[in-house]
């Protein structure tokens, strides 16, 4: 785990963007209405039974119960691998306690789900559960197992592809018409600066554990 700055004042971006969004979905912004039936009707013609049949399945893999599944894995590799229980342990925290918040919000926002949806979805649909756990991995990806890789191309194969996949994995929302743009955007800035929060508590952590020795 390393200490970045830059990263810190980008994830106080992102709350600030977050909160802004939040408060936009609350007193119905008639902007993100608009921008969200856009995206909405800019999908509608692509929907068909065949992309339907794969998208499902894309869904299912983001879902975030196997996103966790994803977490503990990698929390035991950075355990085997660098035999650092503290990091392993950040990691499962930063992951199980990211989606109890994103609960919580979905509860105190109470968004209904969008309307004529492709694949029905009961509660509420402010921030993405599926989105916000797979950035998650993605930001685990990026920040412990990448760093491990050697070859520079294949850092950069890795990357690329771990940020398509949450791309993908948001666009499988708005197919299947289970959350809005804006639930989408929301989950990637909750996400961001969930990441930032938890390694603020890491490095506080961190610190008073070597003062103490």
């Amino acid at each position: 785990m390393r200490k970045n700055k830059f990263l810190t004042i980008v994830g106080g971006v992102t709350a600030l963007l977050f909160i802004s969004l939040t408060i936009s979905i609350k007193t119905s912004a008639i902007w993100l209405q608009t921008l969200d039936t856009a995206v909405q009707n800019l999908i509608a013609p692509a929907v068909n039974p065949v992309a339907t049949k794969y998208i499902s399945l894309i869904a299912i893999l983001g879902s975030p119960f196997i996103d966790i599944c994803w977490t503990i894995l990698i929390a035991f590799l950075l355990w085997r691998k660098e035999r650092n229980l503290i990091n392993a342990g950040w990691l499962l925290i930063t992951q199980f306690s990211g989606c109890a918040v994103a609960l919580m919000i979905k509860e105190l926002v109470h968004r209904s789900r969008p309307a004529n949806q492709v694949i029905k979805n009961g509660g509420f649909s402010f921030p993405s559960g599926h989105t916000f756990a797979t950035a998650i991995v993605v930001l685990t990806v990026l920040y412990f197992i990448v760093p491990w890789l050697q070859d520079q191309e294949l850092q950069f194969v890795i990357s690329l592809l771990s940020i398509g996949w949450v791309i993908l994995v948001g666009f499988t929302r708005l197919y299947l018409r289970a959350h809005f743009f804006s639930d989408v955007c929301g989950s990637l800035l909750l996400a961001i600066t969930w990441w930032e929060v938890m390694k603020l508590f890491y490095f506080r952590f961190w610190e008073k554990m070597l003062s103490n020795e």
